[in-house]
């Protein structure tokens, strides 16, 4: 049995970031009901820009998997009473309006609680619930800029900032807003009884993901710097190089696999003075130590060997290693080789990005098309409000 099965999510969330917490507490076993907008639904559904794909394309697919689906117009008073009833049944409430939505609604954490009181509610947004930012708009390239993260990226202080190239602070939102649902569930079962409201923010998130950078930041008062495509240790073999056909990623940041890996491009002599000190225990990091010098000796031994070889002979050493690759190649060649974290079922979903020994993998029905599950509306009409995790009784 999934841990979370017989918990019902009331998920008025929409894009990417929401979705994506409540894709994963499906993927654990809850149920989830996902509120939209008649007419049109989730804008990831794309309904006006791609027809042909009857509002299911792959990007909604993937965090909506399993999910059942009610359309109801939360500006009519009707609509907010069917979310109210509907709300009795929840165990978990999760929206992610500009903060003060909701409760212009009539949804805020207040009024679930008056139909459903040990309801855990969840607020994601961008800058957070409170203070003088709260109000702002936010979408992932722009806190990307904002929270320093594209300054991050790039190999040189006259490069243009770049973005990661996926909505990384969107996914990690939602994935820190599922662990305090999680966190707020253990309470829960250990007789916290007491009002939980959760306020998770992009801004956090992104904080969360820099957390070694910005502890440095604050230690040093000075920004970081940007390291391109190198290893973070600063080893002169942790760096991305360009070879022969195509390139490769290194991390030899240790004296040992430095060595190994000069002597695989066939000059052992770079792992020595007066490129290195002489000296270092096969375990000592190399940290920054490399010169120019020693930097175009590399680059040039690499240029004149293969990416494809030296990726088996480097990890046969002992030395990680991966040759650059583009998402198509790594799902085609490489993940059907590993473990992975596909769910059954919908073949465009993944779960979360861990395994449990024992533990059942999640079978996914395909992602709802709107408002399919109307009867839900009616049914919780007449339905008495639940005892948490009524399902996990027995």
């Amino acid at each position: 049995m999934l841990p979370l099965e017989g918990y019902r999510v009331i998920d008025l969330t929409h894009v990417l970031a929401g979705p994506c917490a409540t894709h994963h507490l499906r993927c654990l076993g809850a149920e989830v009901v996902k509120v939209e907008r008649p007419g049109s639904g989730d804008a990831m559904r794309a309904l006006a820009l791609q027809p042909e794909l009857d509002g299911l394309p792959p990007g909604f697919r993937a965090l909506n998997a399993g999910k059942k689906s009610v359309a109801v117009d939360l500006a009519d008073p009707a609509g907010r009473r069917a979310i109210l009833d509907l709300a009795k049944s929840g165990d978990i409430f999760v929206e992610n309006f500009r903060p003060g939505v909701a409760r212009r609604l009539g949804l805020g954490p207040e009024d679930i609680r008056a139909v459903r009181p040990d309801v855990i509610y969840c607020s994601i947004s961008g800058w957070g619930q409170t203070g003088e930012n709260a109000s702002r708009g936010a979408y992932d390239h722009v806190v990307q800029a904002a929270t320093g993260m594209m300054m991050m990226q790039g190999g040189g202080e006259d490069l243009e900032p770049m973005k990661v190239g996926f909505p990384v602070i969107d996914i990690a939102t939602g994935i820190s807003a599922a662990e305090a649902i999680l966190a707020a569930v253990v309470r829960r079962l250990r007789g916290d009884n007491g009002p939980i409201t959760i306020d998770v923010s992009m801004i956090d998130s992104a904080i969360s993901l820099m957390s070694g950078p910005a502890a440095q930041v604050l230690a040093s008062g000075q920004p970081p710097g940007r390291v391109g495509n190198r290893g973070f240790v600063g080893s002169p073999g942790a760096e991305t190089f360009a070879t022969s056909d195509g390139h490769i990623s290194v991390a030899a940041n240790t004296m040992g696999q430095f060595e190994a890996l000069c002597r695989l491009l066939g000059r052992p002599e770079l792992a020595g003075p007066p490129y290195i000190p002489a000296g270092l225990g096969s375990e000592a990091f190399l940290a920054n130590v490399a010169t120019d010098e020693l930097r175009a000796a590399l680059r040039a031994a690499f240029a004149a060997a293969s990416a494809t070889e030296l990726e088996t002979r480097l990890n046969a050493a002992n030395v990680p290693a991966a040759r650059v690759r583009d998402l198509q190649e790594f799902l085609r060649d490489l993940y059907p080789r590993t473990p992975g974290i596909p769910v059954d079922g919908e073949p465009l979903a993944f779960g979360p990005a861990f395994r449990q020994e024992g533990a059942e993998r999640p079978s996914l029905a395909p992602a709802p098309r709107l408002g399919q599950d109307a009867d839900l509306l009616t049914v919780s009409a007449r339905s008495e409000a639940r005892s948490p995790g009524d399902g996990l009784r027995t």
